[in-house]
Parts: C-alpha cells; sequence; structure tokens
C-alpha cells in the first residue's frame, strides 16, 4: 500500500483550475467509499461555512480556519459531487475519511490531492481522472 500526491500544475488562486472535468466522475466514484468528512474554510470564506454549517456535527476554530466535521449522508455527497464554483472546488479543504482513517484530502480548492493506503494499480486508476499536464507522486 503506498501514498498518491497530485498537484495540478495549472492551478491558480485567481483563475481556478483549467479544468474540473474530473470532479464528478472521480467523487461519483469515490464518495461511496467514505463514511465522515472534515471541510476546512477560510473565515473569510462566509458563504462557504453558511453551506456546510448545517451537515456539521463539530465545529472547530484555528489559525485563519473553520473546521467542520460531519458523516457523509446522501444529502452531503450529493452537495459534495456538485460543489464547482469559479472553475475550482467551493472548499478550502476536503479531508474524507472511512470509520476514522484519512483516505483521501483535497486541498487548494482542488488543485492538490493526497491518498493514503491505495496500491499501484488503483492510484494508476485514479489517474485516468486527471488532465495530462497534471503531476501525480506514487510512492511505497
Amino acid at each position: 500500500m503506498g501514498e498518491l500526491y497530485i498537484q495540478n500544475d495549472t492551478f491558480s488562486n485567481d483563475n481556478g483550475l483549467k479544468s474540473v472535468d474530473f470532479w464528478a466522475p472521480l467523487m461519483t466514484e469515490l464518495l461511496p467509499i467514505f463514511t465522515e468528512v472534515e471541510v476546512r474554510c477560510k473565515e473569510t470564506e462566509k458563504e462557504m461555512r453558511n453551506i456546510i454549517k448545517p451537515f456539521a456535527h463539530t465545529i472547530r476554530f484555528e489559525t485563519d480556519l473553520v473546521i467542520f466535521t460531519m458523516p457523509l449522508n446522501q444529502k452531503l455527497k450529493n452537495l459534495f459531487l456538485h460543489s464547482i464554483r469559479s472553475n475550482k472546488i467551493m472548499w478550502y479543504s476536503l479531508r474524507f475519511k472511512k470509520n476514522g482513517y484519512l483516505i483521501c484530502s483535497v486541498e487548494d480548492y482542488g488543485a492538490k490531492f493526497h491518498f493514503n493506503q491505495i496500491t499501484n494499480s488503483e492510484a494508476i486508476h485514479i489517474q485516468t481522472y486527471f488532465q495530462k499536464d497534471t503531476v501525480f507522486h506514487y510512492k511505497e
């Protein structure tokens, strides 16, 4: 088992991602695996905080971040499937877990992904969802 790190080099804070076409197909496959999620919003992102707050079981504050933790239900999964705005993922950070173990983190509004405890063949499969100029690093 290893780890896969994905960096989309076309990311820009001003312009979003070059393409977010990968998001819905990838999440359609992965969301059924996850049982809970941690959503991190910047304190200044009031609208994004208000969208996710009704789902939260716990809310905590860290330096410049508001962190919401919740189990994944179907309504929340549907929200994540359609969470594209301005050509980027709506939330600063999403950390998906299965039974308490971190499986996937999505950072910088979808520009960076980190998968834990996956096989090389699973990593190769995940890479097929992304653009050809995306940078992938897999290590055992």
